[in-house]
């Protein structure tokens, strides 16, 4: 089953009409459109719409500006202008050709409450988010692509690790490789911190001075092709300390032993019990990745879902200690028989 196929059987489910996206990772999923997220919201339009009518007709909506890159057929209103601003109503006289009169099955917390007025709506967050779980064959390959990119920024951050160096200036270094990957501008989150704020499990990097003997620990999640990729690791400048050895080590069995448990049928919750058996950290073990920076599966304490083949999932447990912190990460795909780890970085501390 395709992805529209998928898509198609949420709006039959929904007994509705039409269905009408605005999360950017379902919009990218279903037009093949990225959307800009380097320079923020736009004042001159509201974020691209994918619009689905029942018969699987697909509608790229969006501005002028934003239309580029879709798979499909596109209802653009004005963008940049020497008009008075009106996104809302560029946006509404784009879509309402498409809706008008139809039950609309929709993302509420994606879709502006300006653009559903006077129109009968359910919403199918969730539904589409268990849909976009299960990777076609071109997403697994964007994936790919995606997660070298990751592979590429944890070589030049090991690359440029010396004493005096501040976390910005290894933050440029991993960027610079990231992109000149790419070979364009590219979305990209991270963690990068270094010493003690490693025991904080993460955040932006700053002015920080790294010093002989402290860990660093660098999370990289860069956007390419409408996928997100994902990795973390955990590195030493020099000498590191006899805890951050052993943390470091119980951390890469705890990952080895999920990988090895991860295939069809296993439930999202177990996997995630198999991994807090060995170690005790505050945040997920894991989470479904693609289109979002977190999808299903969610690697959580009590999660019932079931693991499917094409599912893609990042694992990443973790420690932190009073004075430091360890955590590492792959991403691998669900196989039939078991997973394809796509990660290729190196977890060496």
């Amino acid at each position: 089953m395709t992805r529209r196929e998928r898509a198609l059987a949420v709006l039959r489910d929904a007994r509705a009409d039409v269905l009408v996206a605005a999360d950017p990772g379902t919009v990218a999923w279903l037009t093949g459109a990225e959307g800009d997220l380097e320079s923020g919201p736009s004042p001159f339009a509201l974020p691209p719409l994918a619009v689905l009518d029942a018969e699987g007709a697909l509608t790229l909506v969006a501005s002028e500006d934003d239309a580029g890159g879709a798979e499909c057929a596109v209802a653009t209103y004005p963008g940049f202008t020497l008009e008075p601003l009106d996104p809302l109503g560029g946006a509404r006289s784009a879509l309402a050709p498409l809706v008008a009169g139809r039950r609309l099955a929709v993302e509420a917390g994606s879709v502006a409450a300006g653009l559903l007025d006077g129109a009968a709506w359910v919403d199918v967050t969730g539904a589409l988010l268990r849909a976009r779980a299960i990777k076609d064959a071109d997403e697994i390959a964007a994936l790919r692509a995606a997660v070298a990119l990751c592979d590429a920024g944890q070589a030049a951050l090991r690359a440029a690790l010396a004493p005096g160096r501040s976390e910005l200036e290894l933050w440029a270094r991993v960027r610079a490789a990231i992109e000149a990957r790419a070979g364009r501008r590219v979305p990209l989150l991270a963690d990068l911190v270094s010493g003690p704020r490693t025991a904080g499990v993460g955040g932006a990097p700053g002015a920080r001075t790294l010093r002989e003997g402290e860990l660093v620990l660098c999370d990289l999640v860069p956007r390419l092709g409408g996928v997100w990729g994902d990795s973390c690791a955990t590195v030493a400048l020099g000498e590191p300390s006899a805890w951050a050895v052993a943390a470091h080590r119980r951390c890469v069995d705890a990952l080895e032993a999920a990988l090895e448990a991860l295939r069809p049928g296993v439930a999202a919750g177990d996997l995630d019990a198999l991994v807090r058996a060995r170690l005790d950290f505050p945040h997920h073990t894991g989470h479904g990745i693609g289109g979002s920076t977190h999808e299903e599966p969610r690697i959580v304490p009590g999660s019932a879902t079931r693991l499917e083949a094409g599912m893609v999932v990042a694992l990443e447990p973790g420690l932190y200690g009073e004075h430091e912190g360890v955590r590492v990460e792959q991403v691998a795909l669900v196989t039939a028989d078991g997973c394809d780890v796509l990660s290729g970085h190196d977890l060496a501390l």
